[in-house]
């Protein structure tokens, strides 16, 4: 009975631990300090990125006309529009290339979402678009993607352009390139040694296809 008391007690005490970070979520400021690897938001109100619906529109409207109906043409069918990602997965993503990020003393100040695309998706024999995305650092005042995990493992800032380099593919965002550079990058690359881990992240649902 002492024990199921105790138990009782003890969950009473961290639902109110919990609820008062949830309340408060502020980590600098309160005096309960949340475990390593926590990471608390506070709600800011309506923020400067946020687009007005006229916006949204404007931005439908110029992809229809000027991507759409090319990648149809070419493609002989209709691309990806959609990228869905699973909001609480996405929530431990942050969370957990944060924790790397701080461990490897790194700040992380965005999240770049890089075009690409999945051979044979769902087993069509098609080729759909889909987004990677990555956090990045400001360096030499450019934001600058890089690999939380391997900066981790290697002991210093390891930038994404540097670990696709090994794997014989020219990251060439971030500059300008001539046509000849762009058939060098379209070239199949080919691995020089055995896969890395990333802290990319990606699987996300498509849309198109319709499932």
């Amino acid at each position: 009975m002492k024990t199921n008391r105790l138990a009782l007690v003890g969950a009473i005490i961290v639902m109110g631990l919990l609820g008062s970070c949830e309340k408060k979520c502020d980590c600098d400021n309160q005096s309960f300090t949340p475990p390593d690897g926590t990471f608390c938001y506070t709600d800011e109100g309506r923020q400067k990125e946020m687009l007005n619906y006229s916006e949204i529109v404007d931005m439908l409207t110029e992809y229809n006309k000027t991507r759409q109906i090319p990648l149809e043409k070419a493609l002989g069918y209709q691309d990806t529009r959609i990228n869905n990602f699973n909001f609480e997965q996405f929530k431990k993503y942050l969370g957990y290339i944060e924790h790397l990020s701080d461990s490897a003393k790194i700040k992380i100040t965005g999240i770049s979402f890089v075009s690409a695309a999945k051979a044979n998706y769902l087993g069509e024999g098609k080729s759909y678009q889909s987004l990677i995305y990555m956090p990045t650092t400001l360096i030499n005042g450019k934001q600058v993607a890089f690999d939380p995990v391997q900066s981790v493992k290697q002991g210093k800032l390891v930038t994404v352009k540097q670990i696709l380099a090994k794997y014989n593919y020219n990251w060439p965002y971030g500059k300008k390139m001539n046509s000849e550079q762009m058939k060098v990058m379209h070239q199949k690359s080919t691995l020089k040694e055995d896969d890395l881990e990333s802290g990319a992240g990606n699987k996300g649902q498509l849309s198109p296809p319709m499932n």
